[in-house]
C-alpha cells in the first residue's frame, strides 16, 4: 500500500498527464457513437419463438408503415373527412410511401355497390350535405369490419395507414422516413385544427428515442454538472475542489462515451442512460479523496501529507467498492437483452474509467490548487456530529428501530406481482401513448398475436381440408374472452361466398368446391392490385395463410397464459400435417419479459455471492464481509416492500434496480466498513470504533449520498419515461442505504463485536 501511495504522490504529475492524454485520446471515439433505438437492440436472440417469426416473416414480411389516428367529436363531420382527404392525396409527401389506406377508399362489396349505387364508402366530398355524411356514419357504425379495425365504435376516431417500402432499411433512412411523417402531420394539423391528428409506428417510436437521449444530453447533462458543483461547493466549502471533481467526472463520461465509440457499440433506450449514472459514480469517488484531504488540511497538515493521509484511508475502499460496483452492473450480462447487458456494460466501464482518473489525476490536480484559505469544515460535519450522538445514546432504539422496519418491509414483498404494462414506458404526453390508448378503449385493438398456418404444399390454400382446419381455429378464438376480433384469409372466403349468393346467410360459410375457391383467390389478388394497402393474407406460393387475433387490455402476463392456451389448443387440435408459427414480434415481447426477469434474478443471486465474497476478501475479515449484505441488501427490500403495497407490479426493468442497487450503495457501507475495522485494529472499543467511523467516512458518504441521490432524482425531468420510472425508484434505495449505513450498520457491528467479546470472555474462563 505504501509503494503505491508514495507512486501516486511522487510519480503525480507523470501520471496525470499521460492518464489526461490517453483519455482525451479514447474520448475522441465518441464521434463514432450512434443509437440503435429499434426493438433489435432489445428483443433477446435466444428465444426459441424468434426463429419462428422470422421463418414466417419470410412468407409474410411485417407490414412497413405508420398509422394516423384522426379525432374529432364527429369524425363523419365535413373538416374530419377533409382531413382525411389530405392525407390521402398527399400520402407521397412522406418519403418512400406507396400506397395509404383510410375510410375515404374503403371500397363496398359487390352487393354494397348495387344498394349505394357507389363503388367506395364515401363518395365525392364536394357538395356533400350533413344530410350525406349522417348517412355515411350510419353505413360505417354498422359495417362490423370497419368498426374492428378503422372507426370507433363512437364514430369519433378513425385510422389510416401510409405503407412505405424503404430501400435502405439503415436509422439515417428510416429517421428521415419518420421525419417526413412528423411534417406531414404537423401541416394536417395546421389545415384542420378542430380535428386532432396522431400519428404511431416503430419509426415514430425510434425517433422518439433519439430525441429524447438528445435532449437528455442537452438539458439533464449541464443540469447534472451544475447542481453538483453547487451541492459539492456547499459541502466542500471550496470551489475550485468543486469545480476540480466535476470536471473529473466530466473527462470520466467522455472517456466512457468514447470507449463505446472506440469498440462500435450502438447505444439503445436503457444504456444511454449509463453515462449520466458515470458522472455521479466518478463525483463518489473524488470525494471520498477531497473529504480527508479537506479534513487534513483543517487539521494543520500540508497538503502533501493530507492527501497521502487521504490516499491511506481510502485506496483499500475506493478499489474495493470500484470492484464491487462493476460486479453488481456486470451481473446484468446475465439477461440476453442487448438493452438490459448493455447498459450493465457500459457503467461497469465508467466505473472503471472513474477508478483511473480519481487515482491518477485528481491528487495532482488538486495538488495544484492554492491553499491560501484552510478550507472551513464540510458543510455538513455538523450534523454528523448529530449523527454520533444519537447512535451512542439512542443506538439500541437505531439497531430495533431498522430491523422491524427490514422484517416489516421482507413480509410485503410477496404482495408483488411479476407483471408488466407496456404502457409503463410510453410517455404520456406522447402520440403513440394518446393512440395506444384510444386503440384499447375505443378500437379494442391494441394487442395482437399473429400466426402463420402452412399447409405444406404449393396451392394448398385452396384444399378444403385445409381451411377448414383454419376455420375451426378461427372460431375457437373467436369464442375466447380475451379476442376483440380475428381475421384470417377464411374470413374473405366466407364473405364472398355470401356476397355471391345474394347475402343470403346460409351462404355464410366456406366454399366446398376447390375451384370456386380459386376463383376467389384470383378475385382477391385482382382487389390486392387495386388496393396495395392491403395486408398480405396468403403468400406468394399459395401454401400459407396468416392469421392476426387482435386483443386488448391485456397484461403481459395476460397475453402469455393466452398464447400459452391458444398453443396448448393448437397442439390437440391442428392435423400435425399442418405447421403453426407465431407470426410476429408481440409474443416475443412479453416472453422476452418473463425470460430476463428470471435471468435477472438469478444474476443478481450470483453478483451478490461474488459481491459478498469480495467483501470478505478485500475487507480481511468473513465476519465483516457477511455483516455487510445487510445495508446492501435491504435498502431495495424495503422499498420494494413499500412498493408492493402502492403499486404492487414488477417489471423486469423494475427488477434490473436490484443489480443495479447494489453495485451503487456498496461504496457507503465499504468506507464505513473499513474504517470502522482500522480503529479496531488500532485498539479501539467497538463504540469508539463506531464513531471513528462514522467521523472519517460519514461526511463523505453523506455527500456521495445526495451527489446520487440528486444525480438520479434529476432522471425524474428525463424525456424518456423509463428513466423516469428508475429514478422513482432508484432515488429512495439510495437513500434508504445511507441511512442504514449510519443509523442501522454501526449499532449492529456494536452489538455483533460485544457479543462476540463477551463469548471470547466466557470461553476464556
Amino acid at each position: 500500500m505504501k509503494f503505491i501511495i508514495d507512486l501516486l504522490l511522487e510519480k503525480r504529475n507523470v501520471l496525470a498527464l499521460v492518464t489526461l492524454a490517453f483519455s482525451l485520446f479514447v474520448a475522441v471515439g465518441i464521434g463514432d457513437t450512434r443509437m440503435e433505438a429499434t426493438s433489435k437492440s432489445l428483443l433477446s436472440d435466444s428465444d426459441p419463438f424468434k426463429l419462428e417469426v422470422e421463418m414466417a416473416q419470410e412468407d409474410f414480411p411485417p407490414t412497413t408503415g405508420v398509422l394516423f389516428a384522426f379525432e374529432a367529436d364527429d369524425i363523419f363531420a365535413l373538416e374530419s373527412l377533409q382531413a382525411m382527404d389530405a392525407l390521402t392525396q398527399r400520402y407521397s409527401e412522406v418519403k418512400s410511401a406507396i400506397a395509404v389506406n383510410s375510410l375515404l377508399n374503403r371500397r363496398f362489396n359487390d352487393s354494397d355497390q348495387k344498394i349505394y349505387g357507389r363503388d367506395y364508402l364515401i363518395p365525392e366530398l364536394d357538395g356533400l350535405t350533413a344530410s350525406d355524411t349522417a348517412k355515411v356514419r350510419e353505413i360505417a357504425l354498422n359495417d362490423e369490419d370497419i368498426v374492428k379495425n378503422s372507426l370507433s365504435k363512437t364514430g369519433d376516431m378513425a385510422l389510416a395507414q401510409i405503407r412505405y417500402k424503404n430501400a435502405e432499411d439503415d436509422q439515417a433512412t428510416r429517421l428521415e422516413i419518420a421525419r417526413s411523417v412528423i411534417a406531414l402531420r404537423d401541416s394536417l394539423r395546421s389545415e384542420f385544427p378542430s380535428v386532432d391528428i396522431y400519428v404511431l409506428g416503430g419509426l415514430m417510436f425510434e425517433l422518439d428515442g433519439i430525441n429524447a437521449r438528445t435532449k437528455d444530453n442537452q438539458v439533464l447533462l449541464p443540469l447534472v454538472l451544475t447542481i453538483g458543483i453547487l451541492l459539492l461547493w456547499f459541502c466542500l466549502r471550496s470551489l475550485p475542489f468543486s469545480i476540480s471533481l466535476m470536471a473529473m467526472a466530466a473527462l470520466s463520461f467522455t472517456a466512457t462515451m468514447g470507449t463505446y465509440g472506440w469498440l462500435n457499440i450502438a447505444f439503445n433506450q436503457i444504456s444511454t442512460l449509463g453515462p449520466l449514472v458515470v458522472i455521479v459514480i466518478a463525483i463518489a469517488d473524488g470525494i471520498h479523496v477531497l473529504s480527508i484531504y479537506a479534513q487534513g488540511l483543517h487539521k494543520d497538515m500540508n497538503k502533501i501529507d493530507a492527501m497521502r493521509e487521504s490516499l491511506r484511508v481510502n485506496i483499500q475502499p475506493i478499489t474495493l467498492a470500484t470492484v464491487t460496483t462493476a460486479m453488481g452492473f456486470l451481473s446484468l450480462n446475465y439477461s440476453s437483452s442487448p438493452g438490459i447487458y448493455g447498459f450493465g456494460n457500459i457503467i461497469a466501464i465508467g466505473v472503471v474509467w472513474a477508478y483511473i482518473v480519481t487515482l491518477a489525476i485528481l491528487p495532482a490536480l488538486v495538488l495544484l490548487l492554492p491553499t491560501n484559505k484552510v478550507p472551513k469544515p464540510l458543510g455538513i460535519a455538523g450534523f454528523i456530529r448529530a449523527v454520533i450522538k444519537l447512535v451512542t445514546t439512542r443506538g439500541n432504539v437505531l439497531f430495533w428501530a431498522s430491523a422491524a422496519i427490514i422484517v416489516v418491509t421482507l413480509g410485503l414483498l410477496p404482495l408483488n406481482k411479476l407483471d408488466f404494462d407496456r404502457f409503463t414506458f410510453v410517455d404520456e404526453d406522447s402520440d403513440a401513448h394518446h393512440v395506444l390508448t384510444a386503440l384499447s378503449e375505443k378500437i379494442g385493438n391494441d394487442q395482437a398475436l399473429a400466426y402463420s398456418i402452412d399447409s405444406g404444399e404449393y396451392y394448398g390454400i385452396t384444399q378444403p381440408e385445409f381451411l377448414q382446419q383454419v376455420e375451426t381455429l378461427s372460431i375457437w378464438l373467436e369464442a375466447q374472452p380475451e379476442s376483440s376480433f380475428v381475421t384470417s384469409y377464411t374470413d374473405y372466403l366466407r364473405s364472398r361466398n355470401k356476397s355471391d349468393n345474394d347475402d343470403d346467410e346460409a351462404y355464410d360459410i366456406l366454399p366446398e368446391d376447390q375451384l370456386q375457391i380459386i376463383d376467389y383467390l384470383v378475385g382477391y389478388q385482382l382487389v390486392q392490385e387495386m388496393e396495395p394497402s392491403l395486408q398480405p393474407i396468403f403468400n406468394a406460393d399459395y401454401s400459407a395463410v396468416r392469421l392476426v387475433i387482435a386483443t386488448s387490455n391485456l397484461s403481459n402476463k395476460e397475453l402469455l397464459d393466452f398464447n400459452d392456451r391458444i398453443d396448448d389448443w393448437i397442439a390437440e387440435n391442428v392435423q400435425k400435417k399442418y405447421k403453426v408459427l407465431h407470426g410476429d414480434n408481440s409474443i416475443l415481447y412479453v416472453r422476452l419479459d418473463r425470460l430476463i426477469t428470471m435471468e435477472l434474478m438469478y444474476g443478481f443471486m450470483l453478483s451478490f455471492f461474488f459481491i459478498t465474497i469480495t467483501m470478505i476478501i478485500g475487507l480481511q475479515s468473513w465476519r465483516y464481509g457477511l455483516l455487510s449484505i445487510m445495508p446492501n441488501l435491504f435498502p431495495a427490500t424495503i422499498v420494494f416492500g413499500v412498493w408492493a403495497v402502492f403499486v404492487g407490479e414488477l417489471s423486469p426493468y423494475i427488477l434490473m434496480l436490484f443489480s443495479i442497487s447494489i453495485g451503487l450503495v456498496v461504496d457507503d457501507s465499504v468506507h464505513i466498513l473499513s474504517k470502522y475495522i482500522s480503529g479496531k485494529k488500532d485498539g479501539m472499543s467497538p463504540e469508539s470504533a463506531s464513531v471513528y467511523s462514522l467521523d472519517r467516512a460519514g461526511s463523505a458518504i453523506t455527500i456521495t449520498t445526495l451527489s446520487l441521490a440528486l444525480g438520479t432524482f434529476i432522471l425524474v425531468f428525463s424525456s424518456t419515461p423509463y428513466f423516469q420510472s428508475v429514478a422513482s425508484l432508484l432515488t429512495p434505495i439510495i437513500i434508504v442505504a445511507w441511512a442504514l449505513d449510519l443509523f442501522f450498520l454501526p449499532p449492529l457491528l456494536i452489538k455483533f463485536d460485544n457479543w462476540m467479546d463477551r463469548n471470547k470472555a466466557a470461553k476464556t474462563r
